[in-house]
This record gives structure tokens, C-alpha cells and sequence, in this order.
């Protein structure tokens, strides 16, 4: 595989599509806070924890390495995580090829891993939900190749990549067992126990890690016993799979589903393909996306998608049990209709990517809190411009303080004060003479203050203003 130029080839396609303007979107404030948390653990290594939000370490520390070398900024943050999207379709390809035998089929899955809508907007944002999907490969590569230990110990590791991975890591771990010789049990086991083990001191230390995350689940709903089975059910619907994809529009761009609407008869071809074939791999694969809904279901969480992306995974593997199966027909309309297929899926492809680099943008400036980065830019270089003695922040906008503290640390201007506040609650009258402040709320009057600067969106919609005293 390592040596085919088809493979290279279509690897170093995608990393320039993956990572071309990855500052296309807003800053998303999770996206934020993990970006804070990798880049203050970067001189040490030592996981910072970040008040009352709880990042999952595989992400920080991955992101942590890259932000050693690159500049602080919305497009290096979201960086690394594409560039494990890249490193996940070569796992696709080479697990494909393991189970196969069949380079073609090999890199056409990397191809449809690729042009996968759910994978490519989640692989672009410095986001966890897609960080479990390099686990599920990596643990059906070393289940494959009989390496037992390494197989536990990557599902073990996997529980640290995402929140909804303590349910499935686990569920998996369970899957692998037939397949695992009794002999060779034990060392399954170690493998699975050492990154829970390891993570024991952390509880102790910060046990809100793990009590935050069950009151969030309680949270939702009381009532999940009695709601499991709609909501597992309905992330069957083709709706979610084929053309709307999850319900937020920082996970999906809502006129696409997890998958390109032609995946649906390889799926289907390929999830009749794995019933009737004696293949332990076949049958754990189709296991796989039969169980993906589960995580979201618990938690009663319906149409959030983006909780169980690891039927991405398992989605594309079962899509080539089906292109073998059409190929390989004797019925010879199969094979034609495969073409028909494929042909559709690239150009479904393209018009998702001409909406997600283009209206896209608009429709979702709102989920990611339109540009406030332009306006905590625009205060911090005017307080390196003008003789501002103090900033003050509308506390109201959605998770200022961690916005403006990465603004901070990507310009690197630190102003001497700055202060969050309630402007409705505050009397401006009584603001020293070089007071800059920022704020969602436009006022048509406020003293002595003026407006210096009105940050608008990409329709026109005006999001944030700052304001300017210069008069005692």
C-alpha cells in the first residue's frame, strides 16, 4: 500500500482540500477553549485544567505538538485536526486493503471517506466529536492483524478522545471477544486497562471531569429509560443519514446528511452483502453501525449526530462490502449502476462544497457567534493605537472571556485592565477618560462615548460595536 503512487496521490489531494481555508468559518467558543487549553500546555506538557470546562486530552495534547511550531491563530488551531482527518483516510485505505485484498477498493474508500459531508465539516473545526473515529480504525486494524494488546490499548486510549467514547470504547472492547483467543485474553484486558488506569490520579485530583459529564447527561432528561427506543430509532431515519445531517449547523451545513445522498444503495447493497457471508469482520462491521445511535440515545439527545460519528467508520466499510458485492455480480446491471453511482457522488460532492465555502458561511454565523473575533481584534489593536487606560466587555456575550483571552494570546497585545460588565446595569457617565469597550447592544446615545467601530457580517447584519472615550 505504502508504495502505490495512487495512494500518495489522492493523500496529498485531500490534505490541501482538508486544509484550504480553514478560517472559512468563525471561532466556535468550544473550539476556543481547546485551543486554550493546548496551547498553555505546550512549553510543559502538563494538562491545564480550564475552570469548568472539561477537554478531552487526546485533542489538546495532539493540537499541543503542532502548536509547538505554528502560530497561534483560527486556522493553525483547526490544523491539526485536519490533518488526522488525512491520516484517518490512510487508515481507511490500508484496513480496507487488509480486509479486501483489492487496491482499488482501497483507495475508492479513502475517496469516499473523503467526500464524506459529516467527516469533512467536523475534520475542519478544532471539535473532539470526530476524534474517535482514528480509534475505531485503528482498533479494527490491530483486531485484524491479530494484535491483541495493541488492539485493547487503542480502545483504551479512545475513551480519552470523546466524551460519547465511554460508552462506545467499552461497547467495542465487548465485540472484540469472539474474536480475541482465550490465551491471548489477558493481554486484550491489560491493553484496555492501562490508559483507564493512568487516568485514575487526574479523577482524583480534578473529579469534576467525570461529575460534570453525569449531571450534563441527567440534565437533558430525567425520562431516557422511556425515551431509548424512539430516539435510537430515529437516528435511523434517512433524513439524518442522506440529506439534513445534524441538527446544529456547526456539525453540518443542513442541506447534506452524514453522507452523500448515492451512499444509501452501497450501503444497503453492502449491509445485505455482510447478513448473507460467514465474516466475522462483516458481521462486527454491520454490529458497528447497527449500535452507532447508542451513545445519543442514552443521553436522550435526538438529531446530534455529531455525538456518534463513529458510524462514519463503519458506514464507508459496510459502502464497500457493497461496491465488491455489484462488482462482483453476475447480474450485469449492478455494474453499470455502480458507475451511475459513483459519477453522482462526486458531483453531489462538489455542491456540497461549493454551499459549505459559500452560503454556508452565512447561514451558520450565528452558531458560531458571528465575529467576535473581529470586534476583540479591533479593541486590542486600538488599544495599541490610542491611550486606553482600561477595557471593559459586555459580559454577555456567549463565553467572552475565553474569546478574548485567545485574541490576546493570537495578537499577543495584553491591555493593562480589563473588566467584564453588564452594559444595561452600568453608569458610562462615570468612565474615566480613555475607556474602550465592546459590546452586541448598540446604543444611540452613551455620554461622551462614540462608536469607533461596527463589526458587520457577511449579510450586512451589524453583530458588534465598539465604543470610545476620549473626554473627561
Amino acid at each position: 500500500m505504502l508504495k502505490n503512487k495512487y495512494v500518495w496521490l489522492v493523500l496529498v489531494a485531500i490534505f490541501f482540500l482538508y486544509s484550504f481555508k480553514l478560517s472559512n468559518l468563525y471561532l466556535n467558543q468550544d473550539e476556543a477553549m481547546f485551543a486554550l487549553n493546548a496551547v498553555n500546555i505546550t512549553p510543559s506538557f502538563y494538562f491545564w485544567h480550564l475552570d469548568n470546562f472539561w477537554a478531552t486530552p487526546v485533542i489538546v495534547y495532539w493540537s499541543s505538538i503542532f502548536l509547538k511550531f505554528l502560530p497561534f491563530n483560527e486556522a493553525s488551531v483547526r490544523f491539526p485536526t485536519a490533518f488526522l482527518a488525512v491520516i484517518n483516510i490512510g487508515l481507511m485505505m490500508y484496513l480496507t486493503n487488509l480486509l479486501f485484498k483489492k487496491k482499488y477498493l482501497a483507495i475508492l474508500s479513502g475517496i469516499l471517506l473523503a467526500t464524506t459531508p459529516a467527516f469533512f465539516v467536523n475534520s475542519r473545526l478544532l471539535l473532539d466529536n470526530i476524534y474517535p473515529v482514528t480509534f475505531v480504525l485503528l482498533w479494527l486494524i490491530f483486531l485484524f492483524k491479530n494484535k491483541f494488546f495493541l488492539s485493547g490499548l487503542t480502545l483504551g486510549i479512545g475513551i480519552h478522545s470523546y466524551h460519547a467514547a465511554k460508552i462506545y470504547m467499552p461497547l467495542y472492547f465487548l465485540l472484540s471477544l469472539p474474536r480475541v483467543a482465550s490465551a491471548k485474553w489477558g493481554w486484550f484486558i491489560v491493553g484496555f486497562l492501562i490508559p483507564i488506569i493512568l487516568f485514575i490520579p487526574w479523577l482524583r485530583a480534578h473529579p469534576d471531569t467525570l461529575t460534570n459529564q453525569v449531571s450534563y447527561v441527567s440534565s437533558i432528561d430525567r425520562q431516557i429509560g422511556t425515551n431509548f427506543v424512539r430516539n435510537y430509532l430515529s437516528y435511523f431515519d434517512p433524513a439524518i443519514l442522506f440529506t439534513t445531517g445534524d441538527k446544529t449547523l456547526i456539525h453540518s451545513t443542513g442541506r447534506t446528511g452524514v453522507f452523500l445522498f448515492p451512499l444509501v444503495s452501497l450501503l444497503v447493497f453492502g449491509a445485505l452483502h455482510t447478513i448473507t457471508q460467514k465474516n466475522y469482520f462483516g458481521k462486527l462491521i454491520l454490529i458497528g453501525f447497527l449500535t452507532y445511535p447508542l451513545a445519543p440515545a442514552i443521553i436522550n439527545d435526538p438529531g446530534r449526530i455529531s455525538r456518534a460519528l463513529v458510524v462514519i467508520s463503519f458506514g464507508i466499510l459496510l459502502s464497500i462490502y457493497g461496491v465488491k458485492f455489484m462488482l462482483e455480480s453476475k447480474e450485469k446491471l449492478l455494474k453499470p449502476i455502480f458507475y451511475f453511482l459513483l459519477s453522482f457522488i462526486f458531483l453531489s460532492f462538489i455542491f456540497f462544497l461549493n454551499d459549505y465555502f459559500g452560503n454556508y458561511r452565512v447561514r451558520s454565523r450565528a452558531v458560531f457567534n458571528n465575529n467576535v473575533g473581529g470586534a476583540f481584534e479591533s479593541v486590542l489593536k486600538s488599544a495599541q493605537i490610542r491611550p486606553v487606560e482600561k477595557v471593559y466587555i459586555d459580559k454577555n456575550i456567549f463565553q467572552a472571556k475565553y474569546y478574548f483571552e485567545f485574541y490576546k494570546q493570537k495578537l499577543r497585545i495584553y491591555p493593562k485592565e480589563v473588566s467584564f460588565f453588564d452594559p444595561n446595569s452600568e453608569d458610562f457617565t462615570k468612565l474615566p477618560k480613555g475607556t474602550i469597550f465592546v459590546s452586541s447592544k448598540k446604543f444611540q446615545t452613551l455620554g461622551n462615548f462614540e462608536i469607533i467601530e461596527t463589526v458587520r457580517e457577511l449579510d450586512g447584519v451589524e453583530s458588534y460595536f465598539v465604543y470610545w472615550n476620549d473626554e473627561n
